[in-house]
């Protein structure tokens, strides 16, 4: 049986913001999510949203409940979307795809720990991989983003994170 999400729901209301560059971040210096010393303004544009509270997803599904904590302060990149697509999907700076993005990265970031110590290795990978998408569509839907224009940005996620991104799926080794 294929899993499918039946909801996603937030603890509280997730209250998110844009980093601004200043003059100051120029000469901190920061290490970014890959360990690089880079400066607090390359990190701010390189991840330019960020949560201010603390928010617990509760993940339903038609086989299991879960839920995952993402903390105050997380910063984010948003939804890798190439520019050829905004046309169709618009810029990934639209406020319909803060939240959703928020999400799927923070799953994706912390992927290890949440198949291991959230789910218990009680899937295989590619399904856990599958999921994350999943949920990604679910919570576009639940953000403004209409039925067929999440279903292809999940389907294109799920496809780039199957092919291209398929060796940073190597889970539980």
């Amino acid at each position: 049986m294929k899993e499918k999400v039946l909801s996603i729901k937030p603890s509280t209301s997730p209250r998110y913001g844009d980093r601004i560059v200043s003059a100051e971040d120029s000469y901190e210096i920061v290490t970014d999510k890959c360990g690089n010393r880079i400066t607090m303004a390359e990190h701010k544009k390189l991840y330019p949203y960020i949560v201010a509270n603390e928010v617990t997803w509760k993940v339903s599904t038609n086989i299991r409940d879960f839920s995952f904590t993402v903390p105050a302060k997380y910063v984010w990149n948003g939804a890798d979307i190439p520019r050829l697509l905004w046309s169709f999907v618009d810029s990934k700076d639209s406020p319909q795809y803060k939240v959703p993005s928020m999400i799927h990265d923070f799953l994706l970031e912390f992927k290890e720990s949440i198949y291991k110590n959230v789910l218990n290795e009680c899937m295989s990978v590619k399904d856990f991989r599958r999921l994350t998408s999943l949920i990604f569509r679910q919570a576009l839907k639940d953000y403004g983003t209409g039925t067929v224009k999440s279903n292809i940005m999940s389907a294109c996620v799920q496809a780039f994170q199957s092919t291209v991104k398929r060796g940073k799926w190597e889970l539980g080794a």
